[in-house]
């Protein structure tokens, strides 16, 4: 069922507490009100340079070396939503990986912190339970769990297969005449969301959503660098990528991994080009093309392994059956949404915030599609103010670098979450600086101890952060710094960055 955006606006209405900061039913008066106020105190801000802030962001604005960078800037009080400081703070620019605070929130804001994910194992045909044979398929289908078979949560999950496989046993199947197989997806066929590039496409970091995923949906590649210049040798491929076909043309050089891994989804051959470490060994990461067709062959091994004897072979096509046609057999739940969101920011795995992105467009809309998840995610930032229309978001990660949102965009909704019920998930999701996740590397110094939460972001020529900064006074702030088309290295600018978020731990 697919739902058109007046009944899905409703939909999401009804799923946000009546504590939001603003409703869906705003009339038109005040939400004209609110837009004349803001346009004030961002100007207000902005042009005062509130006590000694203007300076840090004049040093900024005044250093030649970075002629053409664009920065959008924003601090409001976490609780009120009191603008601080702001410079350019409506100017859109591409955010990075802080763009994966929009599904994750809206997320944990319509499906709950303890939403799971599921995926079952149906048995197809009929069951003879005298003589152990099923007369059709074993059959899994996929609820769209991200995190199925991952290593962040392997001692949630175990050994998936092996389980599913102990289920089989004891309901007494001992031949499957027909093979084993995904069911048909709730997904559309479309993994990958249309605003990344196709050179990411092969890379771990480019993982495509599916309604069966295993592993992160990637694997390795483990390759030799000989000397100099010559070429780099394919030792052995992980399980999950041994059906692929390669054609390597690496290069053994340097001391830095600069190997790309080129294919689509689906497809079973790639090539790899560039170059790897001279003289060592060295594992480079991929993407996997097919992660359901992944799955279907670990459990036939696994049921092979334990003495089930298959008649037919798997392969990537889906079954047919329709659910009216299926027994249940055995369900495994993913680890909560709560937990999924924590790895998502902390981590910034692309992958999981594109899966909960679409699996918003499945949950709240019955269309399980990227555009379903982006139009839950519009709306629910419409119904708070964040005005989404005057964004543009073409994924839920931040890998593509055309998206255009602003710092005053995403502090709006950062006040949104602080006074939200979902707040102590969301702020649990943010990586502490110094500490934890993405910002062990970031906001070191003794000085912003405990301080600083945020997600980070970082793709070429743009750097971001995003989260909440306790000040001296205890005044607890939400915060975005978005810079864009710089020329200099990373470090220069979150140094610039990290002098803004001093100056106003010191002044307020």
């Amino acid at each position: 069922m697919t739902l058109d955006r007046e009944t899905a606006c409703t939909l999401i209405q009804n799923s946000i507490h009546t504590s939001s900061i603003r409703t869906f039913k705003q009339t038109i008066t005040m939400r004209m009100t609110i837009k004349i106020l803001q346009a004030v105190i961002i100007a207000a801000a902005t042009a005062t340079g509130i006590n000694g802030q203007q300076s840090a962001m004049d040093i900024i604005v005044a250093d030649t070396t970075l002629t053409g960078t664009s920065w959008s800037v924003c601090f409001a009080d976490a609780v009120t939503g009191e603008m601080i400081f702001g410079h350019d703070a409506t100017r859109n620019l591409a955010s990075a990986s802080v763009m994966k605070l929009y599904p994750t929130s809206v997320a944990l804001s319509l499906l709950g912190p303890d939403y799971r994910f599921s995926t079952d194992i149906y048995v197809s045909g009929k069951f003879n339970s005298r003589r152990g044979v099923v007369d059709g398929d074993i059959i899994i289908r996929g609820g769209g769990d991200p995190a199925l078979g991952s290593e962040y949560f392997s001692d949630h999950y175990g050994d998936v297969t092996a389980k599913w496989t102990e289920a089989l046993l004891a309901a007494g199947i001992r031949h499957v005449k027909g093979r084993v197989a995904a069911a048909s997806s709730i997904y559309e066929f479309n993994p990958a969301p249309s605003g990344w590039s196709w050179g990411n496409l092969g890379q771990y970091y480019g993982a495509g959503v599916f309604d069966i995923n295993f592993n992160d949906n990637k694997y390795n590649i483990y390759i030799t660098g000989y000397n100099e210049g010559s070429p780099a040798v394919i030792d052995s491929v992980e399980l999950y990528g041994r059906d692929i076909l390669f054609n390597s043309y690496l290069v053994s050089s340097g001391r830095s991994d600069q190997g790309y891994v080129y294919s689509t989804p689906y497809s079973q051959s790639a090539w790899i080009a560039g170059s790897v470490p001279a003289d060592s060994s060295f594992a480079l990461k991929a993407s996997n093309p097919d992660p359901p067709l992944t799955v279907v062959r670990l459990l036939d091994q696994a049921m092979r392994d334990a003495g089930i004897r298959i008649d037919t072979p798997p392969s990537a096509a889906r079954a047919t059956a329709g659910l009216e046609e299926m027994t249940p057999l055995c369900v495994t739940l993913s680890p909560t949404l709560e937990e999924i969101v924590r790895v998502t920011n902390h981590e910034s795995v692309n992958m999981y915030a594109e899966a909960i992105r679409k699996h918003l467009g499945y949950a709240i809309m019955g269309e399980g599609t990227f555009s379903a998840g982006a139009e839950v995610i519009r709306s629910f930032l419409d119904s708070i103010g964040c005005e989404p229309y005057e964004a543009v978001i073409l994924d839920g990660s931040g890998l593509s670098a055309n998206n255009n949102i602003s710092s005053l965009m995403t502090v709006r909704l950062l006040v949104h979450m602080h006074n939200s019920p979902c707040t102590a998930p969301f702020i649990a999701s943010l990586p502490e600086g110094a500490v934890s996740g993405t910002m062990k590397s970031y906001f070191r110094d003794e000085f912003f101890k405990g301080r600083v939460f945020a997600k980070t972001g970082t793709i070429t020529s743009a750097k971001s952060f995003a989260g909440y900064v306790t000040t001296s006074s205890g005044r607890r702030l939400a915060f975005t710094m978005f810079a864009n088309g710089f020329t200099v290295s990373n470090r220069i600018i979150t140094d610039y960055m990290e002098s803004v978020v001093r100056e106003i731990i010191e002044n307020y």
